[in-house]
């Protein structure tokens, strides 16, 4: 083995030793979750999360670093989602190659939108804004088969004269079959450190995350499947309410419990990529854990479910997804991806 790979690989398994050792939740506790929302159509209408679907997708490096390839030089990448209570969430990704390296550079904003800001004594003084942002600047490179990359993330979050700031960093390998179409990937998130908080006594976690994925298409099959795992660094992700009490006809207090099997499930996404044709993909995914944390009692409806298509053209591809997340909504988003190369010529 190289001393690169050798490297490497204790400089992963350090990082993974430090998360383990990490006491963190997800259920409430976390500052930047928005670095959690799906960032493009692809990505949600595989379930929202998916670090192992290795092509020419610019937006593939804020998912998993070492997605970014060579084959993605020169491509912008739009996406727009507009969220639940007019919150509006935009992405825009490129990648580009500089002396035989491939960098790739990503902006993620959400604008919360205006809202009235009173004193005490509830007069209207005007308004104020709240919005989040991160800037991503992403390198890769690959070795034979497998490919390692790395995320800096500037994160910051704005609510009037308050804010807060994060630099964050994200590792990934991903190796590819030689001869078949299958992907492993790993990946560790939002690893870092907070520049700024909003005032001196609030402290929150960051979003850190471990995952693991695979991708693979059966040889006779024109369909691709990918399971993802993620919170490989904590068993028990399931939140639970404590202000919620449930008591039984004679007034007990019932204990609120998680089987051990569904508590596992909440770890995995599934995914799948119907291949019709060259130029139109049809993508359907299952969330677990939001389908049992979104759904409401006996009414899981499309929770946790999603749908949504990708169709390619020579210069241009146009990407659409429909997330299910409880009865009171769901999420639509859209995206494209453009060659600059062939506008060029």
């Amino acid at each position: 083995m190289s001393p690169l790979k050798i490297s490497f690989s204790v400089f992963i398994t350090y990082l993974l030793f430090l998360t383990f050792q990490t006491k963190a939740q997800i259920g409430g506790t976390n500052s930047f979750t928005f670095l959690n929302i799906p960032s493009n159509p692809i990505t949600s209408g595989l379930g929202g999360i998916n670090i192992s679907k290795a092509n020419n997708d610019p937006n593939g490096f804020l998912q998993n670093p070492a997605l970014l390839d060579s084959s993605q030089n020169n491509l912008l990448s739009i996406n727009y989602l507009p969220y639940f209570s007019g919150i509006k969430y935009s992405s825009v990704t490129y990648v580009s190659k500089i002396k035989k390296q491939t960098f790739g550079l990503g902006i993620q904003y959400v604008g919360y939108g205006d809202f009235q800001q009173t004193d005490a004594a509830g007069n209207i003084l005007g308004k104020f804004s709240a919005n989040d942002f991160a800037i991503t600047l992403s390198h890769a490179h690959r070795q034979g088969n497998i490919t390692f990359g790395g995320n800096l993330k500037y994160v910051g979050s704005v609510i009037e004269s308050y804010s807060a700031s994060a630099l964050l960093l994200d590792f990934g390998g991903v190796f590819k079959h030689p001869k078949q179409d299958l992907t492993y990937a790993i990946t560790v998130k939002n690893f870092g450190i907070r520049l700024k908080n909003f005032t001196p006594f609030d402290n929150p976690d960051l979003p850190l995350d471990v995952q693991m994925g695979v991708s693979f298409k059966p040889q006779y099959m024109p369909v691709r499947f990918s399971i993802t795992a993620h919170h490989l660094y904590k068993y028990d992700i399931t939140y639970l309410d404590k202000s919620i009490v449930k008591k039984d006809l004679s007034g007990n207090v019932i204990e609120t419990k998680v089987n051990p099997i569904d508590n596992l499930a909440r770890h995995f996404i599934f995914g799948a990529e119907l291949l019709f044709s060259k130029n139109f993909n049809v993508l359907v995914g299952y969330n677990h854990l939001r389908s049992k944390e979104l759904s409401q009692q006996n009414i899981s409806g499309f929770s946790g479910f999603s749908i949504g298509f990708l169709f390619k053209t020579k210069k241009i591809n146009f990407s659409y997804s429909y997330a299910g997340y409880n009865s009171a909504g769901n999420l639509n988003s859209f995206g494209l991806v453009c060659d600059l190369g062939k506008f060029i010529q």
